[in-house]
């Protein structure tokens, strides 16, 4: 009996522990979106993460470039407003991660991604950012790739 419960232990560790949430807005049309304005955030310390970003929605072919918050964004149709926290088990990886879709002064799209107790035992804690950045930009767009 011991053995049983020690083996369903280790095997809920390994599965995933990773929600993902989404929330569209009623009338949000992600099939309009031609240009996203990333509005970058200097307390997310992953590497590369605004470039990561920008690749991610080129996937769909969605022009997104890269701000500060103190420039003029009245131009932008569409901003991108997002936080990132990492975690470090022998390597750093990214453990939750929300973005928020703006249109027109609105929220009309938000996707968040989180490790459940940063991951525990779970292997796939350690994919890639890149992979887990595509899963939040699939979901925000309402898309699968």
């Amino acid at each position: 009996m011991k053995k049983l419960l020690i083996v369903g232990m280790v095997a809920s560790g390994l599965t995933g522990c990773t929600a993902i949430q989404v929330n569209n807005s009623t009338g949000f049309h992600p099939e309009s979106i031609k240009q996203v304005c990333i509005v970058h955030n200097p307390k997310v310390i992953i590497n590369n993460f605004d470039q990561l970003v920008v690749k991610s929605f080129a996937r769909y072919n969605i022009q997104a470039q890269t701000y500060k918050e103190t420039d003029n964004l009245s131009f932008c149709q569409t901003t991108l407003h997002y936080t990132a926290l990492r975690a470090w088990d022998l390597a750093p990886y990214m453990v939750s991660a929300r973005f928020n879709l703006i249109q027109n002064g609105r929220q009309v799209s938000e996707a968040s991604f989180r490790l459940k107790g940063n991951g525990g035992f779970a292997l796939n804690k350690w994919r890639s950012t890149e992979t887990k950045i595509n899963e939040l930009v699939d979901q925000l767009l309402n898309k699968t790739p």
